[in-house]
């Protein structure tokens, strides 16, 4: 999965440093990302492609960190850059990027939707001593939002419930239910209510599997794995969910575990015997 790489060490503290000709530069606009265009794939730009531009620390992996721009947005960029949105970070070769300028990025568009107090509407500052945005008018103090989601690969026999968002750019591969836990609910009520939401069955035996940061969504997903509850027909939330379908095991494709929890899941299913009956 994308936060899984040892033996190099992501940190996270908040700290105050100064910037290195090597160190990331982070310029966001919307939820897209500045990258560098390179003959294959796109990479995070340096320090010394933007010299010049004020910035200020977000993260570190290893001895390598990320800074974000604090210029304006319409400071010239010149060269082989392009505004791309962010998902475009989970492809990038380098696994040290991926997951550095994917939390870099989360951390920027929580900056960038607290510039003004939601309290008193005045301008806010970056605290001083800990990651929160504070406002010197009315002391709000606003820290980083992370909203946390329910994913949940649902066995029947030997078939899995996969399914595909509506707006999903990738048409051409099926995923599994999940959806944003709900304010009073569990993290495993959750998991019921978006199998009956979205598939419209019952489910028993729900079990954790694992978690992963996901700053795509500004998210911490849970991981769940659960058995069909009674009667296997779909009834589909037409609102939200293009495709759902119980897939055989062995017509399900390989799927990269290297970035996803969804695809854990599912090769975890996959490379699975029949469950027991």
């Amino acid at each position: 999965m994308i936060h899984e790489i040892a033996p190099h060490k992501l940190h996270n503290a908040f700290r105050t440093q100064d910037p290195t000709p090597y160190d990331y530069f982070i310029r966001i606009r919307d939820n897209k990302i500045l990258l560098k265009k390179t003959a294959s794939n796109y990479t995070i730009p340096r320090i010394k492609d933007f010299p010049d531009l004020p910035c200020h620390y977000l993260i570190a992996i290893d001895g390598c960190a990320y800074f974000l721009d604090d210029s304006e947005d319409n400071a010239p960029i010149s060269g082989n850059y392009e505004f791309v949105p962010n998902r475009i970070l989970r492809t990038l070769g380098d696994r040290l990027e991926r997951l550095g300028g994917s939390v870099a990025f989360h951390i920027a568009h929580w900056e960038s939707l607290n510039k003004f107090c939601g309290h008193c509407g005045h301008a806010m500052e970056r605290s001083k001593t800990e990651r929160a945005m504070v406002c010197p008018h009315c002391h709000n103090t606003v820290y980083p939002r992370i909203s946390p989601v329910v994913i949940v690969a649902v066995h029947n026999a030997d078939k899995l419930l996969m399914a595909r968002n509506l707006d999903h750019p990738d048409k051409s591969r099926l995923f599994l239910i999940s959806g944003f836990v709900e304010i009073g609910e569990s993290l495993e009520q959750a998991v019921h209510r978006e199998v009956m939401e979205e598939a419209g069955i019952n489910i028993k035996n729900v079990k954790y599997f694992g978690s992963q940061p996901w700053p795509f969504s500004d998210s911490l997903i849970a991981g769940f794995t659960a058995e069909l509850d009674g009667d296997e027909t779909l009834k589909i939330q037409e609102s939200e969910i293009e495709i759902a379908t119980w897939v055989q095991r062995e017509d399900i494709p390989e799927y990269d575990t290297s970035v996803s929890i969804s695809s854990c899941l599912i090769e975890d299913f996959r490379n699975k015997r029949k469950d027991p009956a």
